[in-house]
């Protein structure tokens, strides 16, 4: 080997150690950046002259598991997914309340019943007639509380859409900048990885709004596509619509056109895309569209149970034909035929409601009498109770016949089943996700590996700079000479 060969060779080593030297501190450096992908120095020997010469960096390796990454995803989505609908179902089984808790829905039809069965022993008792009437305004605060909550998770799940649909137009439309990015820096030889970093930092959290499916391309692009097989990012970026209804109300349903369906492209996208199966997106929408007037739905029957079943002359002889009896709808003077959102028009009836220039005696006497009857007389409290306690179907539903405080508790334990069923569903996805994170981090930077690399590395360039050492001592010499 001549001296100008072994001199090259020298160079090239301390060149490519350098480079590689710089590598191992980016990735200590990193070694808790999310989304950060290990670096390693491609590199291979030189040949001059069918020669070896050295070594020379043939570019820099981006370390990903994308099978790995894909799983972590799609976990992510799912447990995304089932927080949401977990929290909502939280929710609803707070305002509905345990059937042994004070303030419960069932706790205030218990009162009622024992406020109705003490004024059946002392039907003289004012005291009794307004223990009355306070548990029966107790059973509408609790059917207001409940829709209000209702209502309150729609409004939330329709601006959480809103705000996921901004972010995910924004994270497509950056992941296609990168991607155009990133195959420039490819084509003109430079370092793309930092952008690769960012890109996948921006398509995990595209991920957790709706499942996606990454596919690669040339020059380290990326197609993006979700789960119905719609392409979200590659050389453009999909655009979601959706326009969000303030104030919502239990009336005004995506199936009426009252409140906003989401659009990708200009093209409506169905409840049970596969687009949306997992992810906040579709649980929002899921929430808004399905779970919350499900409910709304199930309270109003009970709202109108609770009404009808104290209508009729069987409870209170003096009733007209389709009055109401005991409880009443404000802005209503019969049962609408339209049941959607009464939970929350529920009253006492102002004719027995002296808060309402009604008077408590009517609850005695019977609501339409025109004066007071005996104080002694208790038949109206009797069958206020057998109303109360009647075993009768809850409108079209096949549940079975019950009272009121069985649908009630019935409703009670459907909530209950599905929350748990949520929780369940929620704890899975989690340990799944943690499990996937923890094999994802396994892969990523070893302190130790590296450190150990720079050992080699710290020996390469020591044997390297000892070669052009000696090429200068002896260069030196032959000067000398």
């Amino acid at each position: 080997m001549s001296l100008a060969l072994a001199f090259s060779s020298a160079l090239t080593g301390l060149h490519v150690t350098s480079r590689a030297t710089q590598l191992v501190a980016d990735n200590i450096a990193n070694a808790q950046t999310e989304g950060y992908g290990v670096r390693t120095l491609d590199q291979s020997a030189r040949v001059v002259i069918g020669a070896g010469g050295g070594v020379v960096a043939r570019g820099v390796h981006r370390e990903t598991d994308e099978g790995l990454l894909a799983e972590r995803r799609a976990a992510a989505a799912d447990t995304a997914s089932a927080a949401a609908i977990s929290d909502f179902w939280m929710q609803i089984e707070r305002a509905v309340g345990l059937p042994d808790e004070p303030g419960s829905l069932a706790h205030q039809i218990g009162r009622l019943e024992d406020a109705l069965s003490f004024a059946t022993a002392h039907p003289d008792s004012d005291p009794a007639l307004s223990q009355i009437a306070d548990a029966a305004r107790g059973i509408t605060q609790s059917f207001h509380q409940v829709q209000a909550r209702v209502t309150e998770q729609r409004t939330a799940a329709d601006s959480r859409i809103a705000s996921d649909v901004d972010s995910l137009n924004h994270g497509l439309e950056e992941i296609v900048k990168l991607n155009r990015e990133i195959q420039r820096q490819t084509l003109l030889g430079g370092a793309p990885q930092a952008l690769m970093d960012t890109r996948q930092r921006l398509i995990d959290q595209v991920a957790e709004i709706v499942p996606v499916t990454t596919i690669a391309g040339d020059d380290h692009q990326i197609m993006l596509m979700a789960q119905d097989g719609t392409i979200l990012a590659h050389r453009s970026a999909a655009r979601f619509d959706f326009v969000r209804t303030p104030d919502l109300t239990p009336a005004e349903l995506v199936e009426d056109g009252a409140v906003s369906a989401l659009q990708v492209n200009g093209r409506e996208i169905a409840g049970n895309s596969a687009m949306l199966s997992a992810g906040r997106l579709g649980a929002a929408l899921s929430i808004r569209d399905g779970l919350a007037p499900t409910v709304q739905t199930q309270i109003d029957a009970l709202a109108a149970d609770t009404v009808t079943r104290f209508m009729g002359t069987h409870v209170d002889p003096g009733l007209p034909p389709g009055a109401f009896g005991l409880f009443a709808l404000d802005g209503h003077s019969v049962m609408p035929a339209d049941m959607t959102g009464i939970a929350g028009k529920l009253q006492l009836n102002a004719l027995a409601d002296p808060k309402s220039g009604g008077a408590l005696w009517r609850l005695r006497d019977g609501l339409h009498a025109a004066t007071p009857g005996p104080v002694a007389e208790n038949a109206q409290f009797g069958r206020l109770v057998t109303a109360l306690r009647d075993t009768v179907p809850l409108g079209l539903s096949a549940a079975g016949e019950r009272s009121l405080q069985g649908h009630v508790v019935n409703m009670i334990a459907d909530i209950g089943t599905n929350r748990l069923g949520a929780e369940t569903t929620q704890s899975s996805s989690k340990a799944r996700l943690a499990a996937l994170q923890d094999a994802l981090s396994a892969q990523g930077v070893d302190t130790d590996f590296e450190m150990s690399k720079l050992l080699v590395l710290e020996r390469a360039y020591a044997a390297n700079a000892r070669v052009l050492a000696t090429l200068d001592a002896m260069l030196r010499t032959v000067m000398e000479i």
